[in-house]
């Protein structure tokens, strides 16, 4: 399928977020000089269907990055086909999807950008989560930097909203192929980064 252009995406991107600020007039930003050039992967916390749009939106981004999302939102009318459009592509959490980390691995040798919730799913603040292997996963295996994002988890009506983009970094391990506790170590390790981002805040 063919992707939306990135003037559409751009329109598209300015009305999500005219919307979201209906409800969110005050948005804090930091970080932005942070997103590097090039390819990397945002790794950002997952509270409520809006967290993607803040992430890219707030961004800021000339062109949309690639972002995986649950196989069961693409199956939905309408709205799949318009996440499908804007370069969503999916993943079966319920176990290791070999198709969507290629996607993911393509994605970024082709110099794109990706967004990946590591949580994988939407967790409400105070709960605890434990977070999926993928992103360091594709990290590791393709030498590529991941940057953490913190969005505001609690979020309430007219409150402001936080974005905040970390610094990224290159996870290390001894060997490419990553061991399955080093690949669990570096996950914490990530949502920790991510959630830290927010304290304070």
């Amino acid at each position: 399928m063919k992707m939306f252009s990135a003037r559409t995406y751009r329109f598209l991107r300015a009305v999500a977020l005219f919307f979201l600020r209906l409800v969110h007039p005050a948005v804090h930003v930091t970080g932005r000089e942070n997103i590097p050039d090039g390819p990397v992967i945002f790794a950002a916390n997952h509270s409520a269907f809006s967290d993607p749009i803040w992430v890219i939106g707030c961004a800021d981004l000339p062109v949309i990055p690639r972002t995986m999302a649950k196989k069961e939102l693409l199956k939905t009318p309408i709205l799949g086909w318009l996440l499908k459009k804007l370069s969503v592509f999916p993943v079966d959490r319920e176990g290791a999807d070999i198709g969507a980390i290629k996607t993911a691995m393509k994605t970024i040798r082709d110099g794109s950008k990706l967004l990946i919730f590591p949580e994988g799913t939407r967790v409400r603040k105070g709960k605890k989560s434990e977070p999926h292997n993928g992103v360091v996963l594709i990290a590791t295996r393709t030498q590529t930097r991941v940057l953490p994002v913190y969005v505001t988890a609690k979020k309430k009506l007219f409150r402001r909203i936080n974005v905040v983009y970390g610094e990224s970094y290159q996870p290390q391990t001894a060997d490419k192929h990553a061991t399955e506790q080093e690949l669990n170590d570096l996950s914490a390790e990530l949502l920790k980064k991510i959630y830290r981002l927010g304290e304070g805040l």
